[in-house]
């Protein structure tokens, strides 16, 4: 073999071994505040949750904006579950949190006289602007048949990101997901 082959292939090996060296980084959403849920009460409401996430960031690597219309998909930066079960699971702690007589699940639990609680939360758009800032735009209906309650909200949140790091912007999707369940969790009249 020509010595030019083998130094090129030698080449071509190392730039090969150094695209694929990089390591996946991992994220979650956290439930917050953090600590015990509030209460020592038995839950006796229980609520359906159904959650939407749009579709451009409802992916495993993690969506960070770069300007209004420019986007980055972080091949490296990753959830660790897909975000719409992140958002879904997170929401649902935090409102247990605040509301200690609050179940909330996905199933219809049989309780008999007590139909459940549906919350329907459609988040319209979830976006990290790079080094500023995540924001988080929600619609949602609350339904429960036993108070007459059928609402209609919406509203947007805001948190500054608290680092250059990426864990810096799954901490602020933590936070706006926390001031959404305080809102959603004052909603419920039982």
């Amino acid at each position: 073999m020509k010595p030019y082959l083998r130094t090129a292939g030698a080449c071509a090996c190392l730039l090969l071994a150094a695209c694929t060296s990089e390591r996946d980084r991992f994220y979650t959403l956290e439930t917050l505040p953090e600590g015990a849920r509030a209460g020592a009460s038995t839950p006796t409401v229980h609520a359906l949750l159904s959650v939407s996430v749009p579709a451009l960031v409802d992916r495993s690597e993690m969506v960070v904006n770069t300007s209004d219309t420019g986007i980055m998909v972080l091949d490296h930066e990753r959830w660790a579950l897909p975000l719409s079960d992140q958002v879904s699971q997170t929401l649902a702690r935090d409102i247990e949190k605040r509301r200690a007589d609050v179940l909330i699940g996905d199933r219809g639990f049989d309780q008999a006289g007590s139909p459940p609680v549906t919350m329907k939360i459609d988040i319209v758009r979830m976006a990290a602007l790079q080094h500023r800032r995540v924001s988080v735009e929600a619609h949602w209906r609350i339904v429960d048949e036993s108070v007459g309650l059928d609402q209609i909200g919406s509203n947007s949140f805001e948190a500054p990101l608290d680092g250059d790091d990426y864990a810096a912007v799954a901490k602020a999707y933590s936070q706006v997901l926390s001031e959404l369940a305080d809102t959603l969790a004052g909603t419920l009249r039982r």
